[in-house]
């Protein structure tokens, strides 16, 4: 009988060993390429492969993970002399990486590129004439570059190829933007084919941001189908980019509603985006906790809006509980430095960056679309490292109660059978 016993929990031990580490993947979806040697927040550097000479591929420059404090650029920022008043900013307060727009949601890139489908399209425009020179700025000044990417949002591709766009181009969402379909490989191809353009001038970190579906239900379509349709198209595009993107050396990100941090485990929002799927797919995960955007009573908070430290507390606690088995550094969150319910003010940045510490969250970007960043914030009272959030050791403690008494059911269970 001890040996039932024994055999029972050693079972039941291997299970939740599988439950804690398994990757969740959709059906359907390859498992997301993990290639050896890159240093990532999901495991230490490693040794690749012995391979023949002739085989074996050029994996490109390692790249090393960088603790950041960011604000986010315009392309017509960053080719202004408004840039260097940024940079400067950025030297004086301590911030250490810009998030620069490679292509916003109007579908043009910011500057000229030589991508077949970019020019039949006319997609370029002269934001950035000098992007080469401003990269290297920016190294110069040891400030991490990182090139945001709007994927579906793109009116230009939606109106200049309907047929790469929903519904042949018939569908039109409420901002008058045809989408590119989530499910059309060439879409994937194209998007991919400008973070390359983009690697290959000195970026460090590709972000691709409007990575799902529209909110607007279509029947057939995002809408009464399964919800394993909608999350293979969103991560097979993820996955596609990390492979194609791995031998240039540079980290992918990827950016997600914030609310995908709390929701029901399997729910995509209908909009394709699994927070755990993905966060095992990209580099960096980055959740939009903008407290003026999350509805009153959410967390228990009458009016997020005044409470904007324990928002974006109880949005990252929630990711990392989705995401137990993952390094901590892979949350990357943006927080809020925009008027939108309320006049926001240092005082509101700096409760926004000590919840995420209490979180046990060190990493963040600043989002403000006008790129007017408030002055007098003090951004590294928290530090880039810190402690576990407190929270930690309670859930931790609560999933081994859990794990003991279903281990003790187990047991009694096998008793009775005797």
């Amino acid at each position: 009988m001890k040996r039932r016993w024994a055999a029972l929990a050693l079972a039941f031990g291997l299970t939740l060993a599988g439950c804690a580490v398994a990757p969740v993947t959709s059906p359907n979806l390859p498992a997301p390429p993990e290639p050896a040697g890159a240093e990532t927040p999901d495991r230490p550097a490693e040794q690749p492969p012995q391979t023949s000479p002739s085989k074996a591929p050029d994996p490109g420059p390692k790249p090393a993970h960088v603790d950041i404090h960011g604000l986010y650029m315009t392309g017509w920022t960053a080719g202004s002399e408004r840039f260097y008043e940024l940079v400067a900013f950025m030297k004086e307060t301590g911030l250490n990486a810009v998030v620069i727009d490679v292509m916003d949601d109007d579908g043009y890139i910011s500057w000229e590129t030589e991508i077949p489908l970019a020019k039949a399209i006319g997609a370029h425009e002269a934001k950035i004439p000098d992007i080469d020179a401003r990269l290297r700025f920016l190294k110069e000044n040891g400030i991490y570059a990182i090139g945001r990417i709007v994927v579906y949002a793109d009116p230009l591709l939606g109106e200049s190829r309907p047929d790469m766009a929903i519904l042949g181009g018939d569908f039109v969402d409420t901002r008058g933007i045809r989408w590119p379909d989530p499910y059309n490989e060439a879409v994937w191809k194209y998007k991919v084919d400008v973070a390359k353009d983009a690697a290959r001038r000195g970026f460090d970190e590709i972000q691709f941001d409007y990575i799902r579906f529209p909110e607007h239900r279509i029947e057939g379509y995002n809408y009464q189908v399964p919800v394993a349709r909608r999350t293979a198209a969103i991560e097979g595009f993820l996955s596609y980019a990390r492979k194609e993107l791995e031998p240039m050396g540079v980290f992918l990100a990827a950016d997600v509603f914030g609310l995908t941090t709390s929701v029901e485990e399997g729910d995509d929002m209908e909009i394709g985006q699994d927070y755990a799927n993905i966060s095992r797919i990209a580099h960096y995960i980055l959740p939009m906790v903008y407290p003026s955007h999350y509805a009153p009573g959410t967390y228990g908070i009458g009016d997020p809006n005044s409470q904007p430290g324990q928002i974006v507390y109880e949005s990252m606690v929630g990711a990392q509980k989705r995401t137990w088995s993952l390094d901590v550094r892979k949350h990357r969150p943006w927080i809020q430095d925009f008027t939108y319910g309320k006049q926001y003010t240092a005082a509101d940045i700096e409760d926004q960056i000590a919840g995420l510490a209490r979180a046990g969250i060190y990493q963040w970007i600043l989002w403000d679309p006008s790129n007017r960043y408030t002055p007098g914030v003090d951004y590294n009272f928290a530090g880039f490292k810190g402690p576990p959030g407190q929270w930690r050791a309670a859930w931790e403690q609560e999933r081994l109660d859990r794990q003991h008494a279903a281990m003790q059911e187990l047991i009694s269970a096998g008793l009775r059978a005797d």
